[in-house]
């Protein structure tokens, strides 16, 4: 039986084989459900390319991994960080990719939220969380990058966006999340829905700056069910120690471990 901390670390060859590969060490074919809602969540924070969002091709081959493994549906999901979710679609070709596999796309800054609450928060008391996300498997599809707030942005921070717009938005939709712990909302979206898998294109990582960094070409797929071991190797290989990083800190011992 795979660890629930392990994190799988396949050198990049394409994505079909190093997802496949990355997957496969984790055993996730036989742990995704049947009767679930799977929602692949990837990083699409406006409609830039990648690396700043999350590159298309490796998102299908999640999509082809889960399809071979599962007769669940499967669904992508994102609430952008700036303009509108369905121009960040289109523009890195998302849209193309669900209508070629009748997909349904989700806008989580448009669905149908519910207000949940919890005492063991360290920001958001309450949360508004969009009601199709609650129940459902999400597989966290993130890019590797720095993050001018939190120091890396993987797997966790990528949680950022189920949460609704109409709800945190100020100078850009999710500004709200951002003040005054960024590191604290981090650990708090987690608290209220962390991802039950977690995949990084670590291909190639954005240092520096999440949206106008350098790219780093470190040739790697991670993958693992701990979203705090999943951060902590890549904001590791990223050169920062975990240790030292907020909401990572947060997280240890509660979310999962570094």
């Amino acid at each position: 039986m795979t660890s629930p901390g392990k994190v799988s670390r396949i050198k990049f060859t394409s994505y079909t084989d190093s997802v496949r590969e990355a997957l496969d060490e984790i055993d996730a074919g036989n742990n995704l459900p049947s009767d679930r809602l799977i929602i692949i969540k990837p990083n699409l924070t406006n409609a830039d390319k990648p690396p700043v969002t999350t590159n298309v091709d490796i998102v299908e081959a999640i999509y082809h991994y889960c399809r071979q493994h599962t007769k669940a549906e499967i669904a992508i999901g994102e609430g952008c960080g700036s303009g509108k979710t369905q121009d960040a679609y289109k523009a890195n070709g998302y849209t193309d990719l669900a209508e070629k596999h009748g997909i349904r796309l989700i806008d989580f800054n448009s669905e149908k939220a519910v207000k949940l609450s919890r005492h063991d928060t360290v920001q958001l008391k309450e949360l508004y969380v969009p009601e199709i996300v609650i129940d459902a498997y999400v597989i966290s599809v993130p890019v590797l990058k720095d993050h001018s707030f939190t120091v890396t942005t993987i797997a966790m921070k990528n949680m950022f966006g189920i949460a609704p717009a109409p709800y945190y938005s100020g100078s850009w939709n999710k500004s709200k999340l951002h003040s005054p712990s960024t590191h604290k909302s981090v650990f708090d979206v987690c608290l209220y829905k962390k991802p039950e898998l977690c995949v990084v294109d670590a291909s190639v990582a954005l240092a520096g700056m999440h949206l106008s960094g350098t790219e780093k070409k470190l040739g790697l797929i991670l993958a693992g069910y701990d979203p705090v071991a999943v951060d902590a190797e890549g904001s590791r290989l990223m050169g920062h120690n975990p240790s030292r990083i907020g909401y990572l800190k947060l997280a240890d011992g509660v979310l999962g471990f570094m």
